[in-house]
């Protein structure tokens, strides 16, 4: 229960906010984004584990702060603050979810980290490519760039690998 908590929560404090600056649409395909990056690494890297849940999706909306402070850092108060926060919470739950995975001791599935990670990394990229950048530099398009890249390359990696290896259960 405490890890549906923790979503619930990161979706209502990090979420609504984003989405009050940047729109429904925006951060939906954010979420989604992550949500799909944390079944295909799941898929990928930790086949033992059940996938239930929202954490690719949670994890996203933390990274899609992170690009919303890179993006706009200049015209947001309290920007390392914020970083500062996020990473303490993100954190804090992934080191419960790799504990859990490894050394608790408990009856039925454990929770996947790697969608953990994957989200993040799907909220991160996304994330700087489509929320709102209000004042845009030379260097944020080549970040722009560089996350299409690397999420198309993660994203059609984790597909073909799924079509393609015969030992998938």
């Amino acid at each position: 229960w405490l890890h549906l908590l923790f979503n619930l929560l990161v979706q209502v404090l990090v979420g609504l906010p984003l989405e009050m600056v940047h729109g429904s649409l925006r951060i939906g395909v954010v979420y989604m984004a992550g949500v799909l990056a944390g079944s295909l690494g799941t898929s990928v890297f930790d086949t033992e584990v059940y996938l239930v849940g929202a954490s690719g999706g949670v994890y996203a909306l933390l990274a899609a702060h992170l690009a919303n402070v890179l993006l706009n850092y200049n015209n947001m108060e309290f920007g390392i603050v914020r970083l500062i926060g996020i990473f303490v919470v993100a954190s804090a739950d992934v080191g419960f979810a790799v504990y859990d995975r490894y050394a608790a001791e408990q009856p039925g599935p454990s929770v996947s980290y790697v969608a953990h990670l994957t989200g993040a990394l799907a909220g991160l990229t996304i994330g700087l490519l489509v929320l709102k950048n209000f004042e845009q530099k030379l260097h944020e398009q080549l970040m722009w760039w560089v996350a299409l890249g690397v999420y198309a390359a993660c994203t059609i990696f984790a597909i073909l690998f799924n079509v393609f290896n015969p030992g998938y259960p």
